[in-house]
């Protein structure tokens, strides 16, 4: 066996140690600073808005999924989302301003991205484009959503008078609005019947959001509609009631408040402002 001097002896240690830190240093260049992620689709969610959400083109984050661009994606399923560097560098395009307001609102039971909408004078377009989501997505609740500044298709809305619902407030014409507070709180005091519209759209609508039910209708797949431009509701006189009880009460007592017009007898939800 050979005999090493000590100075060979107390050399080995500073040899090896600098090859282990030269080791760690190659492994550390090797690895990457990040790792795709797997991101599961939530309600009202597409492949556009996850892709702007990370910073990535809809065709890259298609692309890394094997998915046209576009394609649909399932509330519930799992998106592999990947860095930009594992993209390939497929990083989104700055949006085009949209002159935000800078607002937010978060969702509650009942909302709609049309009601959302017109609470805030925005159009469906603008909301939805502003969140990176489809016009008919659906709401999730709790969900915060960024409210642009009111667009020249919405200029038209005129000012409206606040009544209560479980949604929120909702709207009407101003005089209507308010004979209707009266004429509730008359119903609540003589009948212990509270008074309120049967959805987020049963009050005031835009005619946006009449034009989207007006489809719906023709399609099908919806309750009876009017076309946009003919409808009371547009013009915020209009409540689709909530239950037949509620129709009793505002058949006894709505002629007080002018809410006693009849427009569609066949329709025992719908109640109508004439003016008092």
């Amino acid at each position: 066996m050979p005999i090493r001097s000590r100075a060979e002896e107390g050399g080995a240690a500073p040899r090896a140690a600098a090859g282990l830190a030269v080791l760690l240093l190659a492994t550390c260049l090797a690895a990457p600073a990040a790792a795709s992620t797997s991101h599961t689709v939530q309600p009202g969610e597409t492949l556009s808005g996850i892709a702007a959400a990370n910073g990535l083109s809809t065709e890259s984050l298609a692309s890394w999924n094997g998915l046209a661009a576009d394609a649909g994606v399932i509330s519930g399923g799992s998106i592999v989302v990947p860095t930009i560097e594992e993209a390939g560098g497929g990083v989104a395009a700055a949006p085009a301003s949209t002159g935000a307001s800078g607002a937010s609102h978060v969702v509650i039971a009942g909302e709609s991205l049309g009601s959302i909408a017109a609470a805030n004078g925005a159009t469906v377009t603008d909301l939805a484009a502003a969140n990176g989501m489809s016009e008919t997505s659906p709401l999730l609740e709790g969900t915060s959503l960024s409210i642009p500044a009111p667009s020249s298709a919405a200029t038209a809305t005129p000012a409206l008078g606040a009544i209560w619902s479980p949604w929120g407030d909702l709207y009407l014409d101003p005089a209507a609005a308010e004979q209707w507070n009266l004429m509730r709180e008359q119903s609540l005091a003589e009948f212990g019947q509270d008074l309120y519209p049967a959805g987020p759209l049963s009050a005031y609508r835009t005619s946006e959001q009449q034009g989207e039910m007006y489809e719906l209708y023709l399609s099908g797949a919806g309750a009876p509609a009017n076309a946009p431009g003919s409808s009371s509701h547009e013009l915020g006189i209009s409540v689709d009631l909530a239950t037949e009880e509620m129709r009793y009460v505002v058949d006894q007592i709505g002629w007080q408040y002018g809410w006693g017009k009849l427009e569609a007898p066949e329709e025992w939800w719908h109640v109508t402002y004439g003016g008092g």
